[in-house]
């Protein structure tokens, strides 16, 4: 029963999504197993006809096997940070091609919820999650931009560009030294 639901949603997501029915061309056909770990829970993709559908039992020998913790998954979808300890087995170019597919869904959520409720309820809501995702860009880049000037400013791991300047000057004019006293050291032979 919640599986129906859950492919329905895929069904609406993908049907109005910017997605083109040729890029499902290489992915037809195609099962997916994606293993929760320190769950006891087994996903089943199944790839067909420009539509991703989740299977109970898996018919056949899945192509590709992604496996990671929820929070691995939910930080490779969210675009959390670059390692997202997520083990690769199979075809890699299919798990390369359905991660483009899937970044394309865009899920139109007011008109999913107005299914559910009313429409006044729906475009709240939906308004409240894109504030949501803005002020969570927000919070990320504020995080990103302060500990770039923490790193920069208030410890001594990275120099500062007058730092590097100065350096550079005084590497140069030890190098004009010794071309003098080789010179010198020269007409004394």
């Amino acid at each position: 029963m919640i599986i129906e639901k859950i492919n329905k949603f895929l069904e609406v997501a993908i049907e109005h999504s910017n997605l083109d029915k040729k890029e499902f061309s290489t992915l037809n056909g195609k099962i997916i197993s994606i293993i929760l770990s320190n769950t006891s829970t087994v996903i089943y993709i199944s790839l067909y006809e420009s539509n991703i559908k989740i299977l109970e039992d898996k018919e056949e020998e899945p192509d590709l096997i992604l496996e990671g913790s929820p929070i691995a998954f939910l930080n490779y979808f969210n675009n959390l940070g670059e390692s997202h300890s997520i083990k690769i087995s199979g075809n890699a170019s299919l798990a390369e091609k359905f991660s483009q597919i899937v970044s394309k869904i865009n899920i139109d959520w007011e008109q999913i919820i107005s299914e559910y409720t009313n429409d006044e309820f729906a475009f709240y809501s939906s308004k409240f999650m894109n504030f949501f995702k803005s002020k969570t860009i927000e919070i990320e880049e504020s995080l990103l931009r302060n500990s770039k000037e923490y790193f920069r400013d208030e410890t001594d791991i990275l120099p500062s560009k007058e730092d590097i300047n100065d350096y550079i000057e005084d590497v140069d004019d030890l190098k004009n030294k010794i071309e003098v006293i080789e010179v010198k050291f020269n007409k004394i032979k």
